[in-house]
């Protein structure tokens, strides 16, 4: 094969890198891109695990942990029965992707294996940059908006919590009450204005997110700076051997999404994420369980990244590659967005809108 990385259902198939696609098979071609589609699926399902959970729904009553305390009683007395307390209705959309390849009569019977692997892996990265994209869009977005769903009408996809009237969140040690996770500070990140004790302090006064870590997702842009906090320890670097007198982390952590765990600040796991815009950030509370939920078709046959093949006239034949999806916010309180650049919260430029074009 050239050199770049072989798409999962060509592995085993190296060897027939510079043969026709006519001479090996076209059938066998189509199983190399379906095996490579189902295989990209996979991952791209076990990676978005922690913040990201699939669901066929397009509406739910999204429950949290009810709030309150005890009832007075006597030697005599019984409580009354009471319904729990707490829950956010949230809906999701769904939204349709593609690309896709084709060739003629002439240039199929010279297409190659390799360039078949080619133009499987470019249609992967085209997904993988979509499903990025529309997530990025789901938790930065800071509105509700309304989704026109062909079968159920008008739906209400939510944002996390922005203080929104009659929106109530269980709270420690407090009633239920409004609440926002859509925060910005003006001043550039320093020991004078470090984030992540007032991250961590947001998520964790919520009940539901007891149990798991706070990790932050960080952007490249804020990178030098986080890292020159006196509150910041960074990882230990498993190929250097660290002196006696130094602080270093003793656990271990699975990044999940992002590119390089950093280090920890204020309890919180930082992670790089070279793909989120500048200057933002979000942090998620891992305990709290997926923030987002994905939306497929019921039908198995249309869930995932899927491939399809069309013929045109009989000349013209190709490939089709496909998503249909919506991400939406389950549980509005379980991460945080946060903006360092402004006093008060605005989305990105590239995620300023409601669902994305594209």
């Amino acid at each position: 094969m050239a050199n770049y990385t072989l798409a999962y259902g060509f592995v085993q198939w190296s060897h027939l890198a510079a043969e026709r696609v006519a001479t090996v098979g076209f059938e066998r071609v189509w199983t190399m891109i379906q095996e490579s589609a189902d295989e990209h699926t996979r991952q791209i399902n076990a990676l978005m695990a922690s913040l990201v959970e699939r669901t066929t729904l397009y509406k739910e009553r999204y429950m949290l942990p009810g709030s309150g305390t005890l009832q007075p009683l006597d030697e005599n007395g019984n409580p009354r029965p009471v319904r729990p307390s707490g829950y956010m209705d949230v809906a999701y959309p769904i939204q349709g992707g593609g690309t896709a390849w084709g060739d003629n009569r002439v240039s199929r019977a010279k297409l190659t294996v390799d360039e078949a692997n080619r133009n499987t892996l470019d249609a992967l990265r085209k997904d993988a940059d979509w499903v990025r994209r529309h997530i990025f869009s789901a938790l930065f977005y800071g509105a509700s908006w309304t989704y026109t769903d062909p079968l159920y009408g008008s739906l209400t996809i939510e944002c996390l919590a922005d203080n929104g009237a009659g929106e109530l969140y269980p709270k420690a040690g407090v009633d239920a009450a409004v609440d926002n996770h859509l925060l910005a500070q003006a001043a550039a990140i320093d020991n004078s204005n470090d984030p992540f004790d007032d991250i961590y302090d947001e998520l964790t006064e919520h009940p539901s997110n007891a149990g798991g870590p706070v990790v932050v997702y960080i952007p490249t842009n804020l990178k030098a700076s986080v890292e020159a906090l006196t509150s910041f320890v960074e990882v230990v670097d498993p190929d250097l051997r660290v002196g006696s007198a130094t602080e270093v982390i003793g656990a271990s952590f699975d990044r999940g999404f992002g590119d390089e765990v950093l280090g920890k600040s204020h309890k919180c796991w930082i992670v790089e994420w070279k793909a989120l815009p500048d200057s933002y950030m979000f942090a998620h509370a891992q305990g709290g369980g997926p923030v987002l939920k994905v939306r497929e078709h019921e039908e198995s046959e249309l869930q995932g990244f899927f491939a399809e093949g069309f013929d045109t006239d009989g000349n013209f034949k190709g490939t089709r590659m496909i998503r249909y999806a919506g991400f939406g916010v389950a549980n509005r309180i379980a991460a945080v967005a946060y903006y360092v650049g402004a006093g008060s919260y605005t989305a990105p430029t590239d995620y300023d809108s409601a669902p994305l074009p594209v």
